[in-house]
């Protein structure tokens, strides 16, 4: 373990964005943003096997890894129509407004395929939008890249509607594996590559 630094314990507010092409780029990195969110955790869906043996009274000597899945969620809080369009999988240019319209049931049914609605979904934290070089403030303020994003509500989804809150939408983006690069990188921006 190195050192002690309290300067390295950080927050790391951020933004996502989705589409993107480039990370040299400023935010949204050529892509489209989402929106206003709060509440972006990365979370990890894993599970560990106990491996006993008899011999030891039954007790774990060993764990085998099972796969991992990994996925964005956040809280949307805003009805921004490229939003909509990425989270809902049922939507149309409403005729009078121009803005989106959720439908349900639509055209993509029970037992569609949801990579067919895929994203590249990057977490930029905050202050490291701009970074170009080394030297820039907040450089070493981690990125996440989900390759092959799955964008979805909560499976109980409940939007909030009322006085004491902001519109919530509670949205889930799940990576599943690109060919070549993986499900995920995080890290420092000058280290990943879309």
């Amino acid at each position: 373990m190195g050192a002690l630094d309290v300067r390295t314990i950080r927050r790391v507010p951020g933004r996502l964005a989705y589409g993107c092409t480039d990370l040299t780029a400023a935010w949204p990195h050529g892509g489209t943003g989402l929106g206003a969110v709060r509440g972006i955790m990365l979370r990890r869906y894993s599970a560990s096997f106990p491996v006993t043996i008899e011999a030891y009274g039954g007790i774990p000597v060993e764990y085998l890894e099972a796969g991992e899945a990994w996925g964005i969620a956040a809280r949307v809080r805003t009805d921004d129509d490229d939003a909509i369009s990425t989270l809902f999988p049922n939507t149309a240019v409403g005729t009078t407004t121009q803005h989106r319209v959720v439908s349900a049931p639509g055209t993509v049914k029970a037992g569609a395929w949801a990579s067919a609605r895929e994203v590249v979904l990057v977490f930029t934290p905050e202050g490291a939008t701009h970074a170009q070089s080394a030297t820039a403030p907040d450089v070493e303020a981690p990125f996440v890249i989900l390759y092959r994003a799955l964008p979805m509500l909560a499976e109980q989804a409940e939007i909030a509607f009322h006085r004491t809150d902001d519109l919530g939408i509670p949205a889930l983006f799940m990576g599943i594996p690109h060919s070549t690069k993986g499900t995920l990188k995080w890290g420092r921006r000058r280290d990943l590559t879309l």
